[in-house]
């Protein structure tokens, strides 16, 4: 069929990057949709953990929602995707295998921007590495998961999110990479702001683990109150923000001000994390008194 053939050749002017850009902005829209659906659908698809216990389900709708959850311990496979994933593509290149090579051949096709170089390629690639097997360790031997369920969709966003960020720190490295394989002599040439960005990640990365372990020390459905919980409800969303901005400057091509591929990645989480983040700080409230609750940011200072 004509419309078929057409699709075809849209589809072969698209690059990778322009691909996982597209999945972001389609996930923070379907985010930002949800919260505009009444309270009882939106809490069964965006709640979990705490939040969603003891919460009444009425409609048809409602219930039938509620048959689609999966138990919250499933962030599990999260980490497990992202950490495998980070070995899948080290072991590609290494190997000069023929996925990475389709995709960076794809992206150097399509894409006119400027490439990363190949150290950020190795940077960026290394600190999402140590990101999913710090938070793999978390969810096996720090943080408590419970036993309330999350929505499935929830859970297939974040897979979805991981095997997209995945290629998202490299792919804009694409011409590096090719580079990298045919010329055995490599020359770093790494932007004046690849230590800043490996400074705000080390700084989020440190920070949200000591945050995590902090909520993990305290006794169910406390009110954390210490170190930048004093100030933030969602101290460890503010942190993976931070993190992320860094992962974002460090993969920024020289020329351009962001890497915009995992930028959109980020506008993702401050979407995903931020409504997350809203209802937090309304359940706090409720729970604890809104006088201990109010005066707090929800996950950005000075902004949100």
């Amino acid at each position: 069929m004509d419309w078929i053939q057409e699709l075809a050749k849209a589809l072969r002017d698209v690059s990778p990057s322009q691909i996982c850009q597209a999945f972001y902005v389609f996930a923070s829209i379907t985010i930002i949709t949800i919260q505009t659906l009444p309270t009882t659908y939106r809490q069964a698809l965006m709640d979990y953990g705490a939040r969603l216990q003891n919460k009444s389900r009425q409609s048809l709708l409602a219930r039938f929602l509620d048959c689609l959850q999966v138990p919250h311990s499933w962030f599990l496979h999260f980490y497990i995707l992202s950490v495998s994933l980070s070995a899948f593509w080290g072991w590609q290149y290494v190997t000069r295998g023929a996925v990475l090579r389709e995709i960076a051949s794809a992206q150097v096709a399509v894409a006119k921007t400027p490439s990363m170089d190949i150290s950020q390629v190795y940077v960026a690639w290394a600190l999402m590495a140590l990101q999913g097997t710090r938070r793999l360790y978390e969810s096996l031997f720090v943080t408590r998961s419970g036993s309330s369920p999350m929505s499935s969709l929830h859970w297939l966003l974040g897979l979805l999110y991981y095997a997209s960020m995945s290629i998202s720190v490299w792919v804009e490295g694409s011409g590096a990479i090719i580079n990298s394989w045919e010329d055995e002599h490599i020359i770093f040439h790494p932007p004046k702001r690849l230590p800043l960005g490996v400074a705000l990640f080390t700084a989020g990365w440190l920070k949200q683990y000591e945050c995590h372990k902090y909520l993990s020390s305290l006794k169910k459905y406390t009110l954390p109150e210490q170190g930048w919980f004093k100030h933030i409800v969602c101290a460890h969303y503010s942190s993976e923000c931070l993190l992320y901005f860094g992962l974002c400057v460090s993969a920024t091509p020289s020329g351009k001000l962001f890497n915009n591929t995992v930028l959109l990645g980020l506008l993702f989480i401050a979407i995903n994390l931020g409504t997350t983040a809203k209802g937090t700080k309304e359940w706090y409230a409720q729970k604890f008194g809104a006088e201990k609750v109010d005066p707090k940011w929800r996950m950005i200072p000075f902004v949100w």
